[in-house]
């Protein structure tokens, strides 16, 4: 995930607003979680979730917007979700929108109406406009939820019973949380990537015992 804000970006800026972030999209559990479904998620191969993670969330933050692009530019073997603000994605945007790297752009800022012209162009390319911040983080939860299902469904066409069970865990636990934030559709979400980890289970166990 890679988030570019002039105030964010800064290291020492908003870090109450960047702990909250890595702490509900990271793929372990903190010990302070109590989920109803805690019981049932079994994390088999952490080093998997630790790659995932990497992957798809190892947060990027940056205030200057030519190193943001340099580096978007040079990962472009890597899925991104993209943060910006209206300003600096009025600027940015036209220059990633088409890239294959970017599977998600999320404009946050403190009034919609004021980029709403330049966004129009970009309708097909910008994932959400959204002015706070819980809202902001309730939406990637989901997002990135379902971008690791679909990682866990390429792992279970492969056979990889163990890598798929993991990364059912980790969109369940998103799916969790994000329900937690107020995402009234994260029920029925959860309830389908359930019946998949109960379809590996039984394949994982196996290769466990190899």
């Amino acid at each position: 995930m890679v988030w570019l804000d002039s105030h964010i970006g800064e290291p020492m800026n908003n870090l109450d607003l960047k702990r909250k972030f890595i702490k509900e999209l990271q793929s372990l559990p903190s010990e302070s979680e109590n989920d109803t479904l805690e019981e049932d998620i079994s994390y088999l191969t952490p080093h998997v979730l630790y790659e995932l993670q990497d992957e798809a969330f190892a947060l990027k933050l940056f205030s200057n917007e030519a190193l943001c692009l340099k580096f978007i530019i040079f990962n472009a073997n890597r899925d991104i979700f993209f943060i910006t603000s209206g300003s600096s994605g009025k600027s940015i945007v036209p220059k990633i929108a088409s890239l294959q790297q970017i599977r998600a752009i999320y404009i946050f800022c403190g009034n919609i109406s004021h980029h709403t012209e330049w966004a129009g162009d970009y309708v097909d390319n910008i994932t959400a406009i959204l002015e706070h911040q819980d809202n902001l983080l309730e939406r990637l939860t989901r997002d990135i939820a379902l971008y690791v299902e679909k990682k866990g469904d390429e792992y279970t066409t492969m056979g990889e019973s163990l890598k798929a069970r993991n990364c059912y865990a980790w969109a369940m636990k998103l799916l969790i949380r994000g329900r937690n934030l107020g995402d009234t559709g994260a029920n029925k979400l959860i309830e389908k990537i359930e019946t998949k980890i109960e379809g590996v289970q039984t394949s994982a166990a196996c290769e466990c015992s190899n």
